[in-house]
Order: C-alpha cells, then sequence, then structure tokens
C-alpha cells in the first residue's frame, strides 16, 4: 500500500531504539504501518503517540501501553479518544476523561480541544486555558507532535521537568495559533505557517501586543 511496513533491521531491534532520546510517531504513517506502532511501544523509550499512532494503538488494544515502562503521551483529538477508549464514556467533563484514560493506560494523555486537558498517570491535571478555533485543522495536531517531541527530547537530556514541558508544547501551540489567527484569520492558520510562526510567538510573551479576542 506504500506504507512502512518495519522498521530497518539496525534500528528495529529494542537496542537499536534506546540511541534516541524520545520517539514521537504517528503523523502520515496511514494505518497499514501497524507493525511499526508495535514495535515502538515495545521499546523503553519516551513514546509520543498521535494521529495514526494513535489508531494503531488502539488497534492493538490499550493494554499494551500499560504495560510500558518508559513514559508514554498520547495527544487524541475526540474522535481519536474515542477509539483508543471506547470504554470510557465522553461527557462535558473533559478533566475526568482524561483522568480515566491516564489511569486506564498509565500514560499522559493530552486531550485536544477548546481547552487542553493533560492528566498524568497519578491524576494531577494541567489545563490550557487559551486556544482558538483556527487549530482544528487539517496539520495542526502535526506540528503540535513535532513542537513536544522535540522539547521532550530536550528535557530529558537536560533532565528538565517533563510534566512542564509537555505543558509547555500545548501552551506554545495555541499561543502560536492564537498569534497567526490574529494576522491572518482563523482561515490563514495552515500547519506551514504555524510551525513559521512558533519563535515570533515567543517574542510576542516577552514584549506584548495590544490584543483583544
Amino acid at each position: 500500500s506504500g506504507a512502512i511496513a518495519r522498521l530497518p533491521e539496525d534500528i528495529g531491534a529494542g537496542q537499536g531504539l534506546g540511541k534516541y532520546d524520545a520517539i514521537a510517531c504517528g503523523p502520515g504513517l496511514s494505518t497499514d504501518a501497524l507493525a511499526v506502532v508495535e514495535q515502538l511501544i515495545a521499546c523503553d523509550v519516551p513514546l509520543l503517540l498521535d494521529a495514526d499512532g494513535l489508531n494503531g494503538a488502539a488497534a492493538l488494544g490499550v493494554q499494551r501501553l500499560n504495560a510500558r515502562s518508559a513514559l508514554t503521551v498520547l495527544t487524541p483529538h475526540l474522535g481519536e479518544f474515542k477509539r483508543l477508549f471506547p470504554a470510557i464514556e465522553p461527557s462535558s467533563d473533559r478533566i475526568k476523561m482524561a483522568q480515566d484514560a491516564a489511569r486506564q493506560s498509565n500514560a499522559v494523555v493530552v486531550l485536544k480541544g477548546g481547552r487542553v486537558a493533560i492528566a498524568h498517570p497519578d491524576q494531577r491535571v494541567w489545563i490550557n486555558p487559551e486556544s482558538t478555533p483556527a487549530l482544528a485543522r487539517g496539520g495542526s495536531g502535526d506540528v503540535l507532535t513535532g513542537l513536544m517531541g522535540g522539547l521532550m527530547a530536550q528535557s530529558i537530556v537536560r533532565d528538565l521537568s517533563i510534566d512542564k514541558i509537555i505543558a509547555t508544547a500545548a501552551w506554545w501551540h495555541a499561543q502560536a495559533g492564537r498569534y497567526v489567527a490574529r494576522h491572518r484569520t482563523e482561515l490563514g492558520v495552515d500547519a506551514e505557517t504555524l510551525a513559521e510562526m512558533l519563535i515570533p510567538t515567543l517574542a510576542t510573551v516577552l514584549k506584548p501586543e495590544p490584543f483583544q479576542d
């Protein structure tokens, strides 16, 4: 089908994957690459799953995630959440949904939406209070995956708080979406522009612009 059938032998083994500080998997992968998702879940490396990484995990069963000893981070939107956690009834209480999912999977669950809820297996929750409907667009979540995965790897190398780094990535992504929407309207927030505006967004934090929602 054109999907990745398996990882190369030199990195497919657990020891080969161990050279990475963190792995982000999912965007653009396709559901035909289930064997790759299975290999990554089995490795002892911090792992972030999004998009088809989540769909692969849903096909394999959430119990596979629960067995992991390394950090696991899941970043589902509501549709992905339902596939991954069919036993959890969707409700208006997004905090409880995220907490239940984190407990079931032994993973950090970043439930995307208007207010991102980030639940940890020990039931601590971080909330990102500010976002924009402009981020409900194809490719936006891929930018979050790259941003969060990169920050995770840096935090692990520097021995920084992974909890704060995950929350920071969600906040930074949302602020970039708001920044681009302010300058290009909500329809102008495509994934490429969103990625390009991550650094300029930080500059506005240091020197805020007059802003009204």
